[in-house]
């Protein structure tokens, strides 16, 4: 990739390896914004997911590789909240890379091997790159 990553601080890092859950946003074909929930691992500042090979935000990255990630917390008092956005270059990692990766995630989410098994046949698993990072709350 051309575009420079961009280093999270440790507290950044922190935070967003503590979620269980962020929310991930591609641009379809369409030019709508597409967003759902994932299940990532943070891994050197690099953000990684599992997803089906065909899912909606698979295909969206293999035709436009920008993505949005948002990881936060709510608070009803609003001097708590906290939170993480990362502007990243997105694509599909190589196979020797899947097996790495599916470890870290099944590390992080045990439930996956039975309720949801990474497979190569049927999966694939996303590399985020931040190249653009916003936080609040540090």
């Amino acid at each position: 990739m051309a575009t420079r990553a961009v280093k999270l601080t440790k507290k950044e890092s922190k935070f967003v390896k503590l979620r269980d859950v962020g929310r991930l946003a591609t641009i379809d074909a369409s030019g709508f914004p597409h967003s759902v929930p994932i299940c990532p691992v943070l891994v050197n500042g690099h953000v990684y997911l599992a997803s089906e090979t065909g899912a909606k935000k698979v295909r969206n990255i293999e035709a436009n590789s920008h993505a949005t990630l948002v990881f936060d917390v709510y608070s009803d008092s609003w001097k708590k909240l906290r939170g993480v956005m990362l502007q990243c270059e997105a694509h599909i990692v190589n196979s020797s890379e899947f097996k790495k990766r599916r470890a870290e995630l099944y590390e992080k989410y045990p439930q996956y091997k039975k309720a949801s098994p990474i497979e190569a046949a049927d999966s694939v698993i996303l590399e985020l790159i931040p190249v653009k990072k916003f936080s609040w709350g540090f």
